[in-house]
């Protein structure tokens, strides 16, 4: 009986010691806290104008237009080929004339040049890219021409004047030529120049042409064009390239120095011929009309037609299909062809 009495109250104390254990506590369990955590993956700035990647610190810059000179003399001019964008079209007497464009300013070279004057087709091109425009003089009014000066005012576009001095500006005479093909621009004074001036440093992208692009090289059309030349009217030379299959870039040699880009986009514009006063003679400036046109795009050996247009002072340009052009990453070289003055563009096989 003892005995009996043992092994029960030792049961007892089992089930007490379980219902303890599973059944009787009325908390709820613990649960362990989430030690998952949400990343964000880096996406590196990219230079607006080239696709390509930028350091934070020029995320957001404003672009710069510079007016730089393309007389024979003047080649090869000081900084060729590091621009984000050249454009080029003509001026005055068959003469042509480029504004290079740059929104990441750790790509300017110490100096470049030789500058010229700003004449108005060139200014307004400039606002196409909400630029700081670099100019050294410009053209005047005259009869039923409006000047360069007076549309860099009548535009009230931010710029920067050689004529004016300062430390930004400065002649290399290194090179046995005239005095006019001597205006350089010293860069590394440029932030210093613009925050002088109290221009604004950022820039807005709603006035910029929106440029988008492939994230690998990609053929921009069913035919080919190995060999392109540009003729700006019937009064110019005409500028020859080349596309080289190893690098998948278009060369030229014009400028006496080997210069080459990723796209070309060739832009037909309508112009007017203005002859006015100058000296003891006279002079015919051209002006391009920044309405409407068509134009060619090429890029890896490959060619398509374009359309662009300017509404409410944006410039927009469409593909074949009319949607907004997609470029491939790289420098891009702009024309000023002539629609009605017998420009031409002319894209071969070879």
């Amino acid at each position: 009986m003892k005995r009996r009495i043992i092994r029960l109250s030792a049961a007892v104390l089992a089930l007490v010691m379980v219902l303890s254990l599973f059944g009787c506590s009325k908390s709820e369990p613990e649960v362990e806290p989430s030690t998952t955590e949400t990343t964000t993956k880096y996406i590196p700035p990219t230079n607006i104008l080239t696709g390509e990647e930028i350091s934070e610190s020029a995320k957001g810059e404003r672009p710069v237009a510079i007016v730089v000179e393309n007389h024979p003399d003047a080649r090869p001019q000081w900084g060729i080929g590091s621009a984000d964008i050249v454009c080029e079209g003509e001026v005055e007497g068959g003469i042509s004339r480029m504004l290079w464009v740059y929104s990441d300013m750790s790509k300017l070279p110490e100096k470049i040049g030789p500058l010229r004057s700003a004449r108005p087709s060139f200014v307004e091109f400039s606002s196409f890219f909400d630029a700081v425009f670099i100019h050294w003089g410009g053209s005047h009014s005259k009869g039923n021409y409006t000047g360069g000066y007076e549309t860099i005012s009548n535009m009230n576009i931010d710029d920067l004047d050689g004529m004016s001095g300062g430390a930004l500006f400065s002649r290399d005479k290194t090179r046995k030529v005239s005095g006019e093909h001597t205006g350089i621009m010293n860069t590394a004074e440029l932030s210093k120049t613009i925050e002088g001036k109290g221009y604004r440093s950022t820039v807005n992208e709603d006035n910029v042409v929106k440029f988008n692009f492939n994230e690998s090289l990609a053929s921009v059309g069913e035919s080919a064009a190995l060999g392109v030349k540009v003729k700006f009217s019937s009064r110019t030379d005409t500028r020859a390239f080349t596309f080289n299959n190893e690098d998948k870039l278009y060369h030229t040699s014009d400028w006496k120095s080997d210069t080459a880009f990723r796209n070309l986009i060739l832009l037909k514009a309508d112009s007017t011929y203005i002859t006015t006063p100058y000296n003891n003679s006279t002079t015919t400036y051209l002006n391009y009309s920044w309405t409407s046109g068509t134009g060619v795009y090429a890029s890896n050996g490959t060619y398509t037609d374009i359309s662009w247009s300017v509404d409410n002072g944006v410039l927009s340009i469409k593909d074949a299909q009319g949607s907004p052009i997609t470029l491939n990453v790289g420098q891009s070289y702009i024309g000023f062809v002539s629609a009605n003055h017998e420009g031409a563009v002319t894209c071969t096989a070879e």
